[in-house]
């Protein structure tokens, strides 16, 4: 028989219980399950901030809406270009089409299966806004780089960190790196509340878009509150505040424990012929959404499937 392994789809590989249960009690008997004026939604932002040391966090209602405000309230246009990986999400796409923008595909480091500064540079063009950096299946991708790229060209750097909950990049988490960075709370996600996410960036200006943009555009709090510009309704309920909140404060432990069993695999699987784990970006830890095995096809007989 198959061993019988913990799955996330489900109780049995998540960490969801009692915290979860008494946070969601506290905004059922309140009675507002709206974040404006909520409690839960603005807490764990500002838990947000202080985990990831960065002044602004906004809670959204999924990754690829955490993408699409990034985006958005950046003002990429129609024809312009945004630089991404072709190994992704296409929640991770469409939101560049959406904006009538074109993604550009740069091609993978074949070991890292991470995009870098030397295959994003010859997909620069006089048109390209912005480039998205997808740090893989936990693995951060090689950034400075990209960066010194990006800034000497004026082009603005969004990570998409759906996959990469803190992991680290040269001792910085990343989420801290580009000018902003989308995360995912999806169920497979290393923290979840079902569907959820949030934008991260350390510029005032662009916090404020990004706020605004994910809320029709309405200055909530402003003097004279009125719709400052086009956006879409991605707001977070408190209900998926309450749950993102309690997941958060156990988003540490829970992290160690997927790099505990990542360094029990490679142990395991180190010597057997025919099979490798990605290797790890020199000067970064990674915090492995997936579990990922590299399969030669000629040393061992079979394919991946097999």
């Amino acid at each position: 028989d198959l061993l019988s392994l913990p799955v996330d789809r489900d109780a049995t590989g998540r960490s969801l219980g009692a915290e979860e249960l008494a946070l969601l009690g506290e905004v059922i008997r309140s009675g507002n399950l709206f974040s404006i004026g909520g409690t839960m939604v603005p807490a764990f932002e500002r838990e947000l901030e202080a985990m990831f040391g960065v002044r602004h966090a906004r809670a959204v209602s999924s990754g690829s809406a955490a993408v699409h405000t990034a985006l958005a309230a950046l003002e990429v246009a129609p024809g312009d270009e945004v630089v991404t990986s072709p190994i992704t999400d296409m929640g991770a796409i469409s939101p560049i089409l959406f904006q009538g923008a074109v993604p550009v595909f740069a091609d993978v480091d074949p070991e890292t299966l991470n995009v870098t500064a030397d295959t994003i540079r010859p997909r620069l063009t006089g048109r390209t806004r912005v480039i998205i950096v997808t740090h893989l299946f936990g693995n951060p991708c090689d950034i400075d780089p990209i960066l010194e790229l990006a800034r000497a060209r004026g082009i603005t750097v969004i990570e998409d960190a759906a996959q990469a909950y803190l992991a680290r990049y040269k001792g910085r988490l990343v989420g801290q790196l580009g000018d902003a960075a989308a995360f995912s709370l999806q169920q497979t996600k290393h923290m979840t509340c079902g569907e959820g996410g949030f934008v991260l960036t350390a510029d005032p200006a662009l916090a404020r878009r990004v706020r605004l943009w994910a809320d029709k555009g309405w200055g909530y709090g402003d003097p004279h509150q009125d719709h400052e510009f086009l956006g879409l309704n991605y707001r977070m309920t408190e209900l998926q505040g309450a749950v993102a909140l309690a997941q958060l404060r156990k988003l540490k432990p829970m992290t160690a424990q997927r790099v505990r069993m990542a360094v029990l695999l490679r142990e395991l699987i180190e010597g057997l012929p025919g099979i490798r784990p990605l290797p790890t970006t020199p000067g970064a830890t990674q915090t492995y959404w997936k579990f990922v095995l590299i399969v030669d096809h000629a040393e061992l007989g079979v394919g991946p499937d097999a």
